[in-house]
């Protein structure tokens, strides 16, 4: 197989960019997650739990979406923004009986936890407490992911809300598992206790299960047209341009930048907008966009689709977003045709 070097690298820090070369994927983890089902390690996520009776309060204020409204078994995306709107990380919460359970970025777990320590008041009655180490994290994705778990012990989670979870026992453990945005077909992540993710892992496998690189991962997400850290999250956009909607309410009221998003919500105005781009060849995975030798935006991720050839997603400026439109690399040769997320035949 013929996999980027640089694909295997660590993601960079929120507001700053990888570069690299585009990436293939592995053909039969990239059929296992679209026909049959695979499995991602995820354990360079952050996870924090916070505890008190202001946690909610707490990340209310500092993020996007309505935390206060979280009851124990749900869970939903939120952004934690700066003061002028732009995203320090995507954040997915699980509300648990006695605690919010933050999933962060790639990397993201010192970043985001010195975030919120520094924005705890003497007044709040909030602790944070590292997870990283307690749990272990994978996705499941495919088709038969659901039916995988099943076969495990878990209930029927097919039809498991967006995001909400349920406790379950799989191979002897106790795990979290929540639905998560898809891939082939619904699709869970799975919160495993540290000291049990080797037989978890290994369950999963003697069920079938293929392991996905980071490179195919990175197909498959590209596809989808779901942004990655250092890629389309970074303190360079705005949610609302990253299509970001799920994650930010608009009726819950003052919060971290919230001025920012809310006008250009009201205004319907966007400076640009995360797109997808069919390339006419391959090229370096960062680059501005050019229309008549006019900026027309940020190239941010490329791969090679098996389905779609070389792709990539972009933040392109408003004023030629419109599909189908024709934009340059700079750079390279190559051109791009704008298109709609995700990808689709």
């Amino acid at each position: 197989r013929v996999v980027s070097c640089r694909a295997r690298r660590r993601a960079a820090p929120a507001g700053k960019k990888r570069t690299m070369t585009e990436t293939i994927p592995t053909a039969a983890d990239y059929d296992a997650a679209l026909h049959g089902v695979a499995l991602a390690e995820e354990h360079n996520a952050g996870r924090i739990l916070m505890r008190g009776r202001d946690r909610a309060a707490l990340l209310h204020r500092l993020s996007t979406n309505d935390i206060l409204r979280l009851q124990p078994g749900h869970g939903t995306r939120t952004v934690l923004t700066t003061p002028i709107g732009r995203i320090i990380d995507l954040l997915t919460v699980y509300a648990l009986d006695d605690a919010l359970l933050l999933v962060t970025g790639p990397e993201q777990g010192g970043p985001v936890w010195a975030h919120l320590k520094k924005n705890i008041f003497f007044q709040d009655q909030v602790t944070l407490e590292a997870a990283g180490r307690a749990y272990g994290q994978l996705a499941l994705y495919g088709p038969a992911a659901a039916h995988t778990l099943a076969r495990l012990g878990a209930p029927d989670l097919s039809a498991l809300p967006l995001h909400q979870h349920r406790t379950v026992t799989l191979a002897g453990a106790t795990v979290i598992v929540s639905a998560r945005l898809p891939i082939g077909g619904p699709s869970f992540t799975l919160l495993v206790p540290a000291a049990q993710v080797e037989a978890v892992h290994a369950a999963l496998a003697q069920q079938g299960t293929a392991l996905l690189d980071t490179a195919t991962f990175d197909v498959l997400r590209v596809e989808a047209g779901y942004p990655a850290t250092g890629h389309e999250l970074s303190t360079e956009y705005i949610p609302l341009e990253t299509g970001l909607a799920d994650a930010v309410s608009f009726t819950k009221g003052c919060y971290v930048g919230q001025e920012i998003i809310a006008r250009m919500e009201s205004r319907g105005r966007l400076a640009k907008r995360l797109m997808g781009l069919r390339l006419s060849a391959p090229t370096a995975a960062t680059a501005k966009l050019d229309v008549a030798g006019q900026e027309a935006g940020d190239l941010t991720s490329v791969v090679i689709s098996p389905r779609y050839g070389p792709i990539a997603l972009a933040y392109v400026r408003s004023a030629h977003a419109a599909p189908g439109t024709v934009v340059g690399i700079a750079g390279s040769g190559a051109r791009g045709t704008v298109v709609e997320l995700p990808f689709s035949e």
